[in-house]
């Protein structure tokens, strides 16, 4: 008896049960709001007439926007999210513009040969005065101007020059004749083997141009469903990866002035360079933004063939100003070069369009040929006709400026 009772109780519970388990499924499974039509028709969209200010939508994602016509300004339907707006052109083309005075220093990393020694009435007879490093260089003033356009979906690019102007390095030295130029040249000249005075000079320039595709990765953390498309289109994070051409000029001229009496007007035994470097390079360059306030990096490395030239005036003596003791003699050569450059930079946005930038940089340039190296203090038929090109610089300094952002 009591058994029957129990299968009774719980087939009557079942029964009660059934209806409501139904009803629950069909909410999971179907679950349908139907829209309340206020001031409108209905035909697929729901018209509202009030805005919405604030809401949930799919995803759990805030939407701080007005809805009218059924759709929420600013958004569009997306899976787990709102998205970003049809307008909103994130993933789309943006074109920067980048301006810096640049003031840059420069090693000394000559051939470190003698260019002045002590004569038979110095102190140190053959010791050396100074070298091509003691015509230490100033800090140079120079320019870099960058305009580029990064792509979305496809490549960018960007053009760009860069250069340092007025590097200026001297030595001097004065006496009572007991200065001398080294090696054969500095005995067959008269007066330079017992000179009162030995002034040393340096001055170069450098002129780069660059030509780069841009592969750009972007992300972004900033409010994707805000109101303010500047809000949702600014990316915190963007990684360009560099490939292009490049051209590396050096130019550069040295002079190593030579008066046997104090008070003389000295003869010079000039030198002038120029190195010219074609070549191709790859790099990455990474943006971080949080605000009004960027952080950058790039890196740079180019490898490319070089043509080199050297020319030198003839040699002459004050005491005997109408014969050339060497005459003029000039000579050409190739080889390969290097070019590399690094750059960190703070910017700081005050408007939607331009920011201030400062950075610090480096750049190191080799297989050039360096003024100071091609001094030939030989005597000989073919002093003075060749090249060398094994020269390199390292350079070092501060940029401030403007940068424009579209």
């Amino acid at each position: 008896m009591t058994l029957r009772v129990i299968v009774a109780v719980a087939v009557a519970i079942a029964i009660v049960a059934l209806p409501v388990a139904e009803g629950q499924e069909s909410v999971v499974e179907d679950f349908v709001i139907e829209p309340i039509v206020i001031g409108g028709q209905f035909d697929g969209e729901i018209e509202f007439d009030q805005p919405i200010v604030s809401d949930l939508i799919p995803g759990d994602a805030p939407v701080d926007a007005v809805v009218a016509d059924g759709v929420v300004e600013g958004t569009h339907r997306a899976h787990g999210g709102c998205g970003h707006s049809s307008g909103c052109d994130c993933a789309g083309s943006r074109e920067y513009l980048v301006f810096d005075v640049l003031f840059l220093d420069r090693d000394n990393a000559t051939n470190n040969q003698p260019i002045l020694v002590d004569g038979t009435a110095g102190l140190n007879p053959g010791g050396t005065v100074f070298t091509t490093r003691s015509m230490v260089p100033t800090t140079a003033p120079g320019v870099r101007l960058f305009f580029g356009r990064h792509g979305g979906d496809t490549a960018g690019w960007e053009m760009g020059y860069w250069g340092v102007y007025g590097w200026y390095g001297d030595a001097r030295v004065t006496t009572n004749r007991s200065l001398a130029i080294p090696g054969d040249i500095g005995h067959a000249v008269p007066g330079w083997d017992s000179a009162s005075t030995v002034r040393a000079t340096w001055s170069s320039s450098l002129n780069v141009v660059e030509l780069n595709l841009l592969a750009s990765e972007f992300t972004s953390g900033h409010e994707p469903c805000s109101r303010w498309p500047q809000r949702r289109c600014r990316h915190e994070t963007e990684v360009d990866w560099i490939g292009g051409l490049f051209w590396a000029g050096l130019d550069e001229q040295a002079a190593l002035q030579v008066a046997p009496f104090a008070g003389e007007s000295p003869t010079s035994y000039r030198v002038a360079t120029s190195s010219n470097l074609f070549g191709g390079q790859l790099g990455a360059r990474g943006r971080r933004t949080w605000d009004r306030f960027s952080l950058e990096s790039s890196l740079k490395a180019g490898l490319g063939g070089a043509w080199l030239s050297q020319s030198t005036s003839p040699i002459r003596s004050s005491l005997a100003p109408n014969f050339d003791y060497r005459p003029g003699r000039s000579a050409v050569d190739t080889g390969l070069g290097f070019l590399s450059s690094m750059n960190l930079s703070m910017a700081y946005r005050f408007s939607d369009v331009w920011g201030l930038r400062l950075g610090y940089n480096v750049a190191w340039l080799s297989g050039v040929a360096l003024a100071p190296n091609q001094w030939d203090f030989t005597d000989t038929q073919t002093s003075g006709t060749g090249v060398q090109g094994a020269g390199g610089l390292f350079l070092h300094g501060a940029n401030v400026g403007l940068e424009a952002r579209w």
